[in-house]
């Protein structure tokens, strides 16, 4: 009796707890999930489903289990935690220890400070982005331009939006201070989002763009821009915002273990980016497949007839994020249809190559943490736009050219 009376306050509680796990485990679903998360959370891809059905499944075990054995199975339950931190912990003592190796051209991992630092930064953006009407990392802009002024509008994605960069790095950015400098009065309107394809650009040019005043219009093609499948996401077994993130990753990394888990976070993706067609580059391969490309060369002409139609000018310039081949032989293929859609275009893949090719690709990118292009791209890319525009009759300094 008396061993029992010494045990009753932890049976009750593996009784609860017991309990408590298996209804867990039987309410928690897809819908329910959706709903607590207001439709952020998205359980679309088979592994995602597989996944939440297992843990739904182990809760109820381990519910059974605490409530049948009771103490027993929380003592084994509480070693084996106590395992797991112990594992965690070493592991994050020797990731802070040893060089993360980020010159590398595909690191291991990334560490949490070079993550955090490039959430800061995105979220400064994304702070600037909602005080604009169309939600552009831009301040307001009039629809009718300032007198003496040439403006210019560019349509891009994350490259225009600045991901990954401050404001004053984001190459539009830079071409517009180029310009003033230059004697050469100039507004430029910043119309990128991050996941932008070049149909979600001309969409916004057709509904809002048009109702602007530019003298020329800049569309900033980025090899991922043609994408035509709007159901074909980037999968990601953990994404940034996702379930696995905000229940996880963010509240665990915030006050134990940050190195160990980001490791942990960019060793699963890659595991699902190599076993189950996760991941950029998967996603890249259908971007370029013969059939999604045969639609955007459709898209194009139809662009290109728009534009004629309305007296706008434009002219497509191919933004490489680095040197490598790949991108050559994806801007080639884009040349192409560009040519047969009658539509200009300004290759920057070459000048990259040619003054950066010796500098290593990982050192190019926008932060140790983010693949986007960094200041040293950027410059290129702005200072070569300046000279094609300073070529122009109607691009030249108020002291020489026309008023």
């Amino acid at each position: 009796m008396r061993a029992w009376e010494m045990g009753g306050p932890i049976n009750r509680f593996c009784s609860i707890l017991g309990v408590f796990l298996m209804i867990a485990g039987v309410v928690l679903n897809e819908w329910v999930i959706k709903y607590l998360s207001r439709g952020q959370v998205h359980f679309a891809e088979i592994e995602k489903r597989i996944f939440l059905v297992l843990f739904e499944l182990a809760l109820v075990v381990l519910g059974f289990l605490i409530y049948r054995y009771k103490k027993v199975v929380l003592q084994n339950l509480l070693l084996v935690t106590g395992s797991i931190f112990l594992t965690f912990g070493i592991l994050e003592i020797a990731l802070r220890l040893l060089p993360a190796n980020l010159e590398a051209e595909a690191p291991v991992w990334i560490p949490y400070e070079q993550k955090m630092i490039n959430a800061r930064i995105n979220q400064g953006h994304q702070a600037r982005a909602l005080l604009n009407r169309h939600g552009f990392n831009d301040r307001e802009h009039a629809v009718r331009k300032p007198p003496g002024v040439k403006r210019i509008a560019v349509l891009g994605d994350s490259f225009v939006w600045g991901v990954g960069v401050e404001q004053q790095v984001i190459w539009t950015h830079k071409l517009e201070r180029l310009l003033n400098q230059k004697g050469i009065p100039t507004e430029i309107l910043h119309w990128g989002k991050p996941g932008w394809s070049t149909l979600d650009q001309f969409r916004f040019l057709k509904a809002d763009g048009i109702r602007y005043d530019f003298d020329l219009l800049l569309v900033g093609l980025v090899t991922n821009d043609p994408m035509m499948d709007e159901s074909l996401n980037i999968k990601r077994f953990i994404y940034d915002g996702g379930l696995i993130d905000r229940i996880i990753v963010q509240p665990v990394s915030r006050y134990l273990f940050p190195n160990a888990i980001s490791l942990w976070v960019d060793l699963t993706n890659g595991f699902f980016d190599a076993y189950f067609g996760y991941g950029y580059a998967n996603w890249m391969e259908k971007v370029y497949e013969e059939d999604n490309l045969n639609q955007y060369q459709g898209l194009l002409k139809e662009l290109a007839r728009y534009c004629k139609e309305r007296g706008i000018e434009q002219l497509f310039v191919m933004t490489p994020e680095n040197h490598l081949p790949a991108i050559k032989a994806r801007f080639d293929r884009i040349a192409v249809l560009l040519q047969n859609a009658g539509i200009p275009y300004l290759d920057l893949y070459p000048v990259i190559h040619s003054q950066l090719h010796h500098i290593p690709s990982r050192k190019l990118w926008a932060n140790p943490a983010d693949g986007h292009p960094g200041d040293a791209i950027t410059e290129l890319l702005a200072q070569s736009v300046y000279q094609y525009l300073a070529n122009r009759p109607d691009f030249q300094p108020m002291d020489h050219g026309r008023h």
